[in-house]
């Protein structure tokens, strides 16, 4: 665990370099390992892993790879994880995937969206808060994720979340409304 944790380091350090992250993106070994890491026990090592894959999604070809790979499930645990800063860093991983078509429709593909509607009803945390309503933002661009959101209790969480303290969760939390009603089934429900 010292050495996967100094090796982690390093990685965190050059990735800040886009060459290097480039370079290191050649081979699916590297990302394959990261993925791996995000997973283990030791929380310092979740942390460091899942903080070197949001370099990696950053990227166009790190996004390319996660998603053909199917890795995209791996990172399911983090948004679950008892530091709140390895499950930002999962939301966040998340929400870059998403940012492109092929990523909302992955999402989407692996059925974790009733997954999302329990965290944003379980979620204490205010920062965290805002990333999921960010991600929930993003995914209910897509029709499919409308339809299917309409199916939960979205609209009652949402609606509750317009009394936040916090203006970031208000604004989103009527971003998303707004989204969810735009289509005929949506203003429906949200009436």
């Amino acid at each position: 665990m010292v050495l996967l944790r100094k090796v982690l380091i390093e990685i965190n350090e050059d990735f800040h370099v886009a060459d290097k992250l480039n370079l290191a993106l050649d081979s699916t070994e590297l990302v394959r390992r990261l993925v791996q890491s995000c997973k283990v026990k030791g929380e310092e090592i979740r942390e460091l892993a899942s903080r070197a894959m949001l370099k990696v999604v950053n990227t166009e070809k790190g996004r390319t790879t996660i998603v053909s790979d199917k890795w995209w499930t791996q990172f399911y645990d983090l948004i679950f994880d008892s530091n709140a800063t390895i499950r930002a860093n999962g939301y966040g991983l998340y929400i870059n995937l998403c940012e492109f078509t092929y990523g909302v429709e992955s999402f989407y593909d692996c059925g974790i969206l009733g997954d999302l509607v329990k965290q944003l009803a379980q979620e204490k945390d205010e920062h965290i808060m805002v990333l999921i309503l960010t991600l929930l933002n993003i995914l209910l661009d897509a029709e499919m994720v409308t339809r299917a959101l309409l199916n939960s209790n979205v609209l009652e969480l949402l609606n509750g979340h317009l009394t936040s303290r916090r203006w970031e969760i208000r604004q989103l939390a009527a971003e998303n409304l707004g989204s969810i009603s735009f289509n005929e089934a949506g203003k429906e429900g949200a009436i």
